[in-house]
């Protein structure tokens, strides 16, 4: 099998590029904010209103799927704490089906 040629000005252009080596090392004035999605996937009101559209389309699915990802997050967030319980055993919960 042949060797596979790699050209000139691609060796050029991967010389110009700045690598960003850790999410610490973003300075504030760059305009880069951080993003937490597990705090919107907790936030009632914003799943309420998500739930509220998908009624307004009649999209039942959609409601269930919501409902899922909503539980999901406070399983993984605030069940492990409030319940004083192993992450192993809420996961093999979780997963039999009742």
């Amino acid at each position: 099998m042949a060797k596979t040629k790699t050209f000139i000005r691609q060796k050029d252009s991967a010389k110009n590029i700045r690598l960003i080596k850790a999410p610490n090392t973003i300075k504030s004035g760059m305009g880069v904010d951080t993003y937490n999605p597990t705090e919107a996937l907790l936030d009632e009101e914003r799943i309420g209103r998500a739930i509220w559209e998908c009624l307004k389309n009649g999209d039942s699915e959609g409601v269930i799927e919501i409902i899922q990802i909503h539980l999901e997050a406070c399983t993984k967030t605030r069940l492990p704490k409030e319940s004083h319980l192993p992450k192993t055993t809420l996961s093999e919960a979780k997963r039999k089906k009742l």
